[in-house]
C-alpha cells in the first residue's frame, strides 16, 4: 500500500513539475486575422520605335490576410516571434490611353519580429512592436489579349500597436493595427518582348487585426 501511495505521490509531483515547466516554457503559437488595405506604387513604362511613354501603374485594394506565428516570451514585457503571412490575390486596373491593364498581386511574407508588452491593467498589456523580413510576390498584368507574369523579391519592414488580453494563463487575444512597406527589386517586365516595364514597385499596407495565441 505504501509503495502504491508513493507511486501516486511521485506521479503527481512529476506531473506538476511538467505542468510548471510547460507553463513557464515561454513559447507560444498564434494566428492573426486582418483586414489590410494594400497599395502598390509603380510606373508602367512603354517604349516603341517612335516614342517612350510612362503611365501611372498604381493599384490598390482592401483584402483579408491570415498570419501564422511562433514565438518566445523572454519575460512579461518582451517577446520575439517568427511569422508566415500569406495574402489573397488583390487586383486593380491600370489605365492607359490605349487599354485597361488588370494588375494581380499574390504575396508571401516571412517575418521576424519583436514586441514590447508592458502591463497596463490586470490581465491586459500593451503591444508596441517592429518587424522585418522577406517578401515574394507574383505579379500578373492582364489585358483582353495578353497576360504577362513576373516574380518580385522584396524587403519588408513594419510596426504595430495594440493590446493583449489574457483570458486564461494559456490563452490570450490581441487587437491592434499594423503599418508596413515592401520595397521590391526592379526587374525587366517583358520589356524586350512587348516594350513595357512595370518599374520599381513599392507596396504600402495598413491593417487592423485580431489575434489569438496559445502560451505553453
Amino acid at each position: 500500500m505504501n509503495k502504491k501511495l508513493l507511486s501516486i505521490v511521485a506521479g503527481t509531483c512529476l506531473f506538476a513539475n511538467l505542468a510548471m515547466a510547460d507553463e513557464r516554457s515561454g513559447f507560444f503559437i498564434g494566428v492573426d486575422a486582418a483586414l489590410m488595405n494594400a497599395k502598390v506604387k509603380a510606373d508602367l513604362k512603354h517604349s516603341n520605335k517612335n516614342k517612350n511613354s510612362t503611365f501611372n501603374g498604381d493599384i490598390s485594394q482592401t483584402i483579408p490576410v491570415l498570419d501564422l506565428k511562433l514565438g518566445y516570451r523572454l519575460n512579461e514585457s518582451h517577446r520575439i516571434y517568427f511569422t508566415y503571412a500569406g495574402s489573397d490575390d488583390f487586383n486593380d486596373f491600370i489605365k492607359t490611353p490605349a487599354l485597361y491593364i488588370e494588375g494581380d498581386f499574390s504575396t508571401q511574407k516571412f517575418l521576424l519580429g519583436y514586441d514590447f508588452t508592458p502591463k497596463l491593467f490586470t490581465n491586459t498589456r500593451a503591444v508596441l512592436g517592429v518587424y522585418s523580413g522577406y517578401a515574394k510576390t507574383d505579379v500578373d498584368l492582364k489585358t483582353s489579349f495578353l497576360t504577362l507574369s513576373q516574380n518580385y523579391d522584396g524587403f519588408v519592414y513594419g510596426a504595430k500597436l495594440g493590446a493583449i488580453y489574457e483570458i486564461t494563463p494559456h490563452n490570450e487575444i490581441e487587437l491592434g493595427v499594423k503599418a508596413e512597406q515592401i520595397h521590391y527589386n526592379t526587374k525587366n517586365f517583358y520589356q524586350n518582348q512587348v516594350g513595357s516595364n512595370f518599374y520599381d514597385p513599392k507596396e504600402t499596407n495598413y491593417s487592423a487585426y485580431l489575434g489569438y495565441a496559445y502560451k505553453f
